[in-house]
Protein backbone atom coordinates (compact mmCIF):
# COMPACT_ATOMS: atom_id res chain seq x y z
CA UNK A 1 0.00 0.00 0.00
CA UNK A 2 1.26 3.42 -1.03
CA UNK A 3 2.98 5.24 1.87
CA UNK A 4 1.30 8.86 0.41
CA UNK A 5 -1.93 9.58 1.94
CA UNK A 6 -3.77 8.10 4.64
CA UNK A 7 -5.61 5.30 2.52
CA UNK A 8 -7.44 2.71 4.15
CA UNK A 9 -7.38 -1.05 2.90
CA UNK A 10 -10.34 -1.68 2.69
CA UNK A 11 -11.85 -4.69 4.97
CA UNK A 12 -13.35 -6.75 2.14
CA UNK A 13 -9.53 -7.39 1.19
CA UNK A 14 -9.52 -9.73 4.20
CA UNK A 15 -12.05 -13.13 4.05
CA UNK A 16 -12.35 -15.03 7.09
CA UNK A 17 -11.53 -18.76 6.19
CA UNK A 18 -13.54 -21.41 6.83
CA UNK A 19 -12.60 -22.45 10.05
CA UNK A 20 -12.52 -18.85 11.67
CA UNK A 21 -15.68 -18.48 10.42
CA UNK A 22 -16.58 -21.68 12.27
CA UNK A 23 -14.56 -20.97 14.99
CA UNK A 24 -16.87 -17.26 15.26
CA UNK A 25 -19.97 -19.04 15.09
CA UNK A 26 -19.21 -21.34 18.09
CA UNK A 27 -18.40 -18.87 20.10
CA UNK A 28 -21.30 -16.82 19.21
CA UNK A 29 -23.58 -20.12 19.95
CA UNK A 30 -21.62 -19.90 23.87
CA UNK A 31 -22.68 -15.99 23.94
CA UNK A 32 -26.30 -16.89 23.18
CA UNK A 33 -27.00 -19.94 25.09
CA UNK A 34 -25.12 -18.48 28.91
CA UNK A 35 -27.26 -17.76 31.81
CA UNK A 36 -28.25 -14.42 32.30
CA UNK A 37 -27.77 -15.05 36.33
CA UNK A 38 -24.32 -16.44 35.42
CA UNK A 39 -21.84 -15.18 38.41
CA UNK A 40 -18.40 -15.28 39.34
CA UNK A 41 -17.00 -15.40 42.27
CA UNK A 42 -13.11 -15.65 41.86
CA UNK A 43 -10.71 -13.11 40.17
CA UNK A 44 -9.98 -13.15 36.67
CA UNK A 45 -6.49 -14.06 37.60
CA UNK A 46 -7.53 -17.06 39.54
CA UNK A 47 -10.27 -18.00 36.98
CA UNK A 48 -7.56 -18.09 33.98
CA UNK A 49 -5.05 -19.98 35.88
CA UNK A 50 -7.55 -22.86 36.46
CA UNK A 51 -8.58 -22.80 32.56
CA UNK A 52 -5.22 -23.22 32.03
CA UNK A 53 -4.49 -26.16 34.31
CA UNK A 54 -7.89 -27.88 33.14
CA UNK A 55 -7.45 -26.59 29.51
CA UNK A 56 -3.32 -28.74 29.68
CA UNK A 57 -5.19 -31.67 31.70
CA UNK A 58 -7.87 -32.26 29.28
CA UNK A 59 -6.02 -31.58 25.91
CA UNK A 60 -3.18 -34.40 27.23
CA UNK A 61 -6.20 -36.92 27.40
CA UNK A 62 -7.42 -35.60 23.63
CA UNK A 63 -4.44 -36.49 22.07
CA UNK A 64 -3.48 -39.56 24.62
CA UNK A 65 -6.53 -41.61 23.61
CA UNK A 66 -7.01 -41.21 19.87
CA UNK A 67 -2.69 -41.70 19.53
CA UNK A 68 -3.83 -45.19 21.21
CA UNK A 69 -6.68 -46.12 19.51
CA UNK A 70 -4.84 -45.39 16.23
CA UNK A 71 -2.06 -47.77 16.91
CA UNK A 72 -4.47 -50.56 18.02
CA UNK A 73 -6.70 -50.20 15.11
CA UNK A 74 -4.02 -49.86 12.38
CA UNK A 75 -3.42 -53.98 13.14
CA UNK A 76 -6.40 -54.57 11.44
CA UNK A 77 -5.46 -52.63 8.15
CA UNK A 78 -3.52 -54.28 5.31
CA UNK A 79 0.39 -54.51 6.16
CA UNK A 80 2.54 -52.24 4.13
CA UNK A 81 5.88 -51.24 5.02
CA UNK A 82 8.23 -48.31 2.96
CA UNK A 83 11.02 -49.86 3.69
CA UNK A 84 9.90 -52.41 0.52
CA UNK A 85 8.57 -49.30 -2.08
CA UNK A 86 8.78 -51.71 -5.08
CA UNK A 87 6.36 -53.85 -3.25
CA UNK A 88 4.14 -51.56 -1.47
CA UNK A 89 0.50 -52.34 -0.34
CA UNK A 90 -1.41 -49.57 -2.26
CA UNK A 91 -4.03 -50.98 -0.25
CA UNK A 92 -2.30 -50.91 2.89
CA UNK A 93 -1.49 -47.36 2.45
CA UNK A 94 -4.70 -45.84 2.16
CA UNK A 95 -6.33 -47.91 4.77
CA UNK A 96 -3.58 -46.44 6.97
CA UNK A 97 -3.99 -42.56 5.47
CA UNK A 98 -7.88 -42.89 6.01
CA UNK A 99 -7.29 -44.29 9.58
CA UNK A 100 -4.84 -41.34 10.32
CA UNK A 101 -6.86 -38.91 8.92
CA UNK A 102 -10.30 -39.76 10.74
CA UNK A 103 -8.63 -39.82 14.55
CA UNK A 104 -6.50 -36.71 13.44
CA UNK A 105 -10.18 -35.07 12.42
CA UNK A 106 -11.35 -35.98 15.55
CA UNK A 107 -8.75 -35.22 18.12
CA UNK A 108 -8.36 -31.76 16.49
CA UNK A 109 -12.43 -31.24 16.62
CA UNK A 110 -12.31 -31.78 20.19
CA UNK A 111 -9.46 -29.79 20.94
CA UNK A 112 -10.59 -26.59 19.05
CA UNK A 113 -14.05 -26.91 20.89
CA UNK A 114 -12.47 -27.42 24.21
CA UNK A 115 -10.45 -24.41 23.17
CA UNK A 116 -13.25 -22.45 22.04
CA UNK A 117 -15.15 -23.14 25.50
CA UNK A 118 -12.69 -22.29 27.71
CA UNK A 119 -11.90 -19.00 25.31
CA UNK A 120 -15.14 -18.11 26.26
CA UNK A 121 -14.87 -19.00 29.69
CA UNK A 122 -11.80 -16.82 30.25
CA UNK A 123 -13.68 -14.00 28.54
CA UNK A 124 -16.38 -14.29 30.20
CA UNK A 125 -14.46 -14.17 33.96
CA UNK A 126 -12.66 -10.69 32.26
CA UNK A 127 -16.22 -9.46 31.86
CA UNK A 128 -15.30 -9.21 28.36
CA UNK A 129 -18.78 -9.52 25.95
CA UNK A 130 -18.34 -11.64 22.90
CA UNK A 131 -19.24 -8.25 20.07
CA UNK A 132 -19.69 -8.74 16.55
CA UNK A 133 -18.10 -5.31 16.11
CA UNK A 134 -18.52 -5.54 12.46
CA UNK A 135 -16.53 -2.11 11.72
CA UNK A 136 -13.40 -4.43 12.52
CA UNK A 137 -10.92 -6.56 10.71
CA UNK A 138 -10.52 -8.82 14.11
CA UNK A 139 -13.68 -8.35 16.50
CA UNK A 140 -13.18 -10.49 19.37
CA UNK A 141 -14.41 -13.73 18.82
CA UNK A 142 -12.15 -13.65 15.57
CA UNK A 143 -9.38 -12.97 17.48
CA UNK A 144 -10.43 -16.01 19.89
CA UNK A 145 -10.99 -18.29 16.93
CA UNK A 146 -7.75 -17.40 15.14
CA UNK A 147 -5.67 -18.53 18.58
CA UNK A 148 -8.02 -21.64 19.05
CA UNK A 149 -7.25 -22.28 15.59
CA UNK A 150 -3.22 -21.52 15.67
CA UNK A 151 -4.37 -19.84 12.79
CA UNK A 152 -1.54 -16.66 12.37
CA UNK A 153 -2.92 -12.73 12.23
CA UNK A 154 -3.72 -11.42 8.54
CA UNK A 155 -1.27 -9.99 6.93
CA UNK A 156 -3.00 -6.94 6.36
CA UNK A 157 -2.06 -3.43 6.30
CA UNK A 158 -3.88 -0.27 7.05
CA UNK A 159 -3.87 3.31 6.89
CA UNK A 160 -0.64 3.19 5.19
CA UNK A 161 1.15 1.44 8.23
CA UNK A 162 3.08 -1.67 7.46
CA UNK A 163 4.00 -3.99 10.05
CA UNK A 164 6.52 -5.44 8.43
CA UNK A 165 9.03 -2.48 7.10
CA UNK A 166 11.19 -3.90 9.61
CA UNK A 167 10.81 -7.40 9.57
CA UNK A 168 13.06 -9.65 7.60
CA UNK A 169 11.46 -11.12 4.49
CA UNK A 170 13.00 -14.40 4.75
CA UNK A 171 12.87 -14.60 8.11
CA UNK A 172 9.16 -13.94 8.05
CA UNK A 173 8.77 -16.80 5.55
CA UNK A 174 10.49 -19.24 7.51
CA UNK A 175 8.32 -18.16 10.61
CA UNK A 176 5.29 -18.89 8.73
CA UNK A 177 6.12 -21.50 7.62
CA UNK A 178 6.86 -22.78 10.88
CA UNK A 179 3.55 -22.11 12.27
CA UNK A 180 1.50 -23.35 9.53
CA UNK A 181 3.37 -26.88 9.23
CA UNK A 182 3.61 -27.19 12.85
CA UNK A 183 0.15 -29.36 13.38
CA UNK A 184 1.40 -31.64 10.16
CA UNK A 185 5.03 -32.50 12.39
CA UNK A 186 3.39 -32.58 15.31
CA UNK A 187 0.56 -35.63 14.75
CA UNK A 188 0.46 -36.38 11.27
CA UNK A 189 4.92 -37.55 10.80
CA UNK A 190 4.80 -38.49 14.44
CA UNK A 191 2.49 -40.93 14.06
CA UNK A 192 3.86 -42.06 10.42
CA UNK A 193 7.48 -42.54 11.36
CA UNK A 194 5.91 -44.63 15.02
CA UNK A 195 4.46 -46.94 12.15
CA UNK A 196 6.99 -46.79 9.54
CA UNK A 197 10.14 -47.53 12.27
CA UNK A 198 8.36 -49.64 14.61
CA UNK A 199 5.26 -50.57 12.48
CA UNK A 200 4.82 -54.62 12.39
CA UNK A 201 8.68 -55.39 14.10
CA UNK A 202 8.85 -57.09 17.22
CA UNK A 203 8.90 -53.46 19.28
CA UNK A 204 5.26 -52.74 17.87
CA UNK A 205 3.68 -53.59 21.52
CA UNK A 206 5.23 -50.46 22.71
CA UNK A 207 4.10 -48.12 20.17
CA UNK A 208 0.99 -46.94 22.13
CA UNK A 209 3.47 -46.46 25.22
CA UNK A 210 5.48 -43.60 23.37
CA UNK A 211 2.52 -42.15 21.21
CA UNK A 212 0.06 -41.47 23.25
CA UNK A 213 2.12 -40.00 26.29
CA UNK A 214 3.88 -37.88 22.99
CA UNK A 215 0.75 -36.37 21.59
CA UNK A 216 -0.82 -35.71 24.89
CA UNK A 217 1.64 -33.95 26.33
CA UNK A 218 2.20 -31.99 22.94
CA UNK A 219 -1.92 -31.37 22.95
CA UNK A 220 -1.58 -30.25 26.86
CA UNK A 221 1.83 -27.96 25.97
CA UNK A 222 0.33 -26.42 23.16
CA UNK A 223 -3.63 -25.87 24.38
CA UNK A 224 -1.98 -24.01 27.70
CA UNK A 225 0.44 -21.33 24.97
CA UNK A 226 -2.78 -20.66 23.47
CA UNK A 227 -5.03 -20.12 26.51
CA UNK A 228 -1.76 -17.68 27.75
CA UNK A 229 -1.64 -15.44 24.70
CA UNK A 230 -5.45 -15.40 24.95
CA UNK A 231 -5.31 -14.02 28.66
CA UNK A 232 -2.88 -11.34 27.64
CA UNK A 233 -4.57 -10.12 24.46
CA UNK A 234 -8.28 -9.88 26.78
CA UNK A 235 -6.16 -8.00 29.33
CA UNK A 236 -4.80 -5.67 26.73
CA UNK A 237 -8.32 -5.63 25.10
CA UNK A 238 -9.19 -4.15 28.51
CA UNK A 239 -6.47 -1.20 28.57
CA UNK A 240 -7.07 -0.56 24.81
CA UNK A 241 -10.70 0.24 26.14
CA UNK A 242 -9.99 2.19 28.87
CA UNK A 243 -7.75 4.55 27.26
CA UNK A 244 -10.31 4.96 23.77
CA UNK A 245 -12.79 5.72 26.94
CA UNK A 246 -10.67 8.43 29.16
CA UNK A 247 -9.53 9.81 25.33
CA UNK A 248 -13.19 10.43 24.59
CA UNK A 249 -14.76 11.74 28.09
CA UNK A 250 -13.31 14.94 27.14
CA UNK A 251 -12.60 17.32 24.37
CA UNK A 252 -9.16 16.54 23.02
CA UNK A 253 -6.84 18.00 20.79
CA UNK A 254 -7.47 16.62 17.30
CA UNK A 255 -3.43 17.21 17.23
CA UNK A 256 -3.15 14.99 20.63
CA UNK A 257 -5.57 12.16 18.87
CA UNK A 258 -3.22 12.18 15.53
CA UNK A 259 0.08 12.22 18.18
CA UNK A 260 -1.39 9.06 19.68
CA UNK A 261 -2.57 7.25 16.73
CA UNK A 262 1.03 7.81 15.20
CA UNK A 263 2.36 5.94 18.66
CA UNK A 264 -0.37 3.00 17.96
CA UNK A 265 1.18 2.65 14.48
CA UNK A 266 4.84 3.12 15.83
CA UNK A 267 3.96 0.25 18.17
CA UNK A 268 2.19 -1.79 15.52
CA UNK A 269 5.29 -1.85 13.56
CA UNK A 270 7.78 -2.57 16.66
CA UNK A 271 5.62 -5.65 17.33
CA UNK A 272 5.53 -6.41 13.87
CA UNK A 273 2.06 -8.31 13.48
CA UNK A 274 -1.01 -6.16 13.66
CA UNK A 275 -2.02 -7.26 17.05
CA UNK A 276 -6.16 -7.43 16.84
CA UNK A 277 -6.19 -4.89 19.88
CA UNK A 278 -4.07 -2.16 18.08
CA UNK A 279 -6.46 -2.61 15.47
CA UNK A 280 -9.08 -1.68 18.35
CA UNK A 281 -7.13 1.80 19.17
CA UNK A 282 -6.27 2.53 15.39
CA UNK A 283 -9.89 2.57 14.34
CA UNK A 284 -11.22 3.92 18.06
CA UNK A 285 -9.00 6.77 17.36
CA UNK A 286 -9.82 8.08 13.88
CA UNK A 287 -13.59 8.15 14.72
CA UNK A 288 -12.61 10.60 16.81
CA UNK A 289 -10.85 12.83 14.18
CA UNK A 290 -13.31 14.41 11.75
CA UNK A 291 -10.56 15.00 9.34
CA UNK A 292 -8.62 11.99 8.10
CA UNK A 293 -7.24 13.23 4.84
CA UNK A 294 -4.54 14.92 5.75
CA UNK A 295 -2.56 12.18 7.91
CA UNK A 296 0.46 10.49 6.10
CA UNK A 297 3.34 8.64 7.06
CA UNK A 298 1.87 7.23 10.45
CA UNK A 299 4.37 5.01 11.04
CA UNK A 300 7.11 7.27 10.48
CA UNK A 301 9.39 8.19 13.70
CA UNK A 302 9.84 11.54 12.78
CA UNK A 303 6.89 12.50 12.20
CA UNK A 304 5.76 11.14 15.58
CA UNK A 305 8.12 13.51 17.10
CA UNK A 306 7.44 16.22 15.34
CA UNK A 307 3.89 16.07 16.38
CA UNK A 308 4.60 16.90 19.52
CA UNK A 309 5.64 20.35 18.32
CA UNK A 310 1.64 21.23 17.93
CA UNK A 311 0.96 20.20 22.02
CA UNK A 312 1.43 21.86 25.37
CA UNK A 313 3.70 20.11 27.94
CA UNK A 314 0.79 18.24 29.60
CA UNK A 315 -0.46 17.06 26.11
CA UNK A 316 2.73 15.36 25.29
CA UNK A 317 2.74 12.75 27.80
CA UNK A 318 -0.18 10.85 26.18
CA UNK A 319 1.00 9.78 23.10
CA UNK A 320 4.12 9.02 25.23
CA UNK A 321 2.35 7.34 28.15
CA UNK A 322 -0.02 5.19 25.19
CA UNK A 323 2.99 4.57 23.35
CA UNK A 324 4.45 3.02 26.34
CA UNK A 325 0.85 1.02 27.38
CA UNK A 326 1.04 -0.53 23.74
CA UNK A 327 4.46 -1.39 24.05
CA UNK A 328 3.96 -3.83 26.89
CA UNK A 329 0.37 -5.49 25.23
CA UNK A 330 2.72 -8.67 23.97
CA UNK A 331 3.91 -8.80 27.81
CA UNK A 332 7.46 -8.03 26.94
CA UNK A 333 9.53 -5.12 25.43
CA UNK A 334 11.48 -5.65 22.18
CA UNK A 335 15.44 -3.84 21.21
CA UNK A 336 13.28 -1.22 19.33
CA UNK A 337 10.97 -0.37 21.60
CA UNK A 338 13.78 0.11 24.31
CA UNK A 339 15.87 1.92 21.99
CA UNK A 340 12.65 4.46 21.19
CA UNK A 341 12.44 5.18 24.96
CA UNK A 342 15.55 6.19 24.54
CA UNK A 343 15.01 8.50 21.97
CA UNK A 344 12.47 9.82 23.91
CA UNK A 345 14.16 10.60 26.87
CA UNK A 346 14.01 14.76 26.80
CA UNK A 347 10.21 14.29 26.76
CA UNK A 348 9.75 11.13 28.70
CA UNK A 349 9.78 11.31 32.66
CA UNK A 350 12.59 8.89 33.96
CA UNK A 351 10.20 6.58 36.00
CA UNK A 352 8.23 5.82 32.77
CA UNK A 353 10.68 2.62 31.53
CA UNK A 354 10.25 0.81 35.09
CA UNK A 355 6.78 1.19 35.27
CA UNK A 356 6.44 -0.03 31.44
CA UNK A 357 8.54 -3.13 33.22
CA UNK A 358 5.93 -3.80 35.70
CA UNK A 359 3.09 -3.66 33.37
CA UNK A 360 4.51 -6.05 30.89
CA UNK A 361 4.66 -8.35 33.99
CA UNK A 362 1.55 -8.15 35.19
CA UNK A 363 0.33 -8.77 32.10
CA UNK A 364 2.23 -11.59 31.35
CA UNK A 365 1.32 -13.03 34.57
CA UNK A 366 -2.31 -12.74 34.13
CA UNK A 367 -3.06 -10.20 36.43
CA UNK A 368 -5.82 -8.20 35.09
CA UNK A 369 -6.72 -5.69 38.16
CA UNK A 370 -3.06 -5.10 38.64
CA UNK A 371 -2.28 -4.24 35.18
CA UNK A 372 -5.06 -1.42 35.22
CA UNK A 373 -3.05 -0.23 38.62
CA UNK A 374 0.23 0.55 36.37
CA UNK A 375 -1.96 1.53 33.57
CA UNK A 376 -3.22 4.19 35.38
CA UNK A 377 0.59 5.31 36.77
CA UNK A 378 1.93 5.61 33.55
CA UNK A 379 -1.25 7.88 32.26
CA UNK A 380 -1.15 11.50 32.57
CA UNK A 381 -2.93 12.58 36.21
CA UNK A 382 -4.43 15.75 34.93
CA UNK A 383 -7.61 14.41 33.90
CA UNK A 384 -8.40 14.21 37.87
CA UNK A 385 -8.15 17.64 38.03
CA UNK A 386 -9.90 19.45 35.26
Amino acid sequence: MEDSGCKKMSTDRYKPGILEQWGRRVLISFRSNAKTDETLQVSFSKASRRYLFWGGFWSFWIGFFPSIAFVYLSIYLPPFSLYSFPSLSYEGLFGFLSLLTIVTVIEFYLLFRLGFYLSYQMAKAADMELADEPELITPIPGMMARLVLEIPDPRIRLYGIDPYKHLNERALFFRTLLYKSKVFLSNIIAKLLLKVILGRTGLRFIIEYISGPITGIWDGVTTYIILLELRKRIITRKLADSILLQIKSKKRNPNLIESVLRSVALSIVYTKTFHPNFEYLLFGLLGLLSKKEHLQNLDDWDAFVESFQLLNDEEKKWPISVFAICSSFDGKLNVEELHAFSALTHLSPSWILERVRHLSETIQNGELSESFLWMEKILPQERNSE
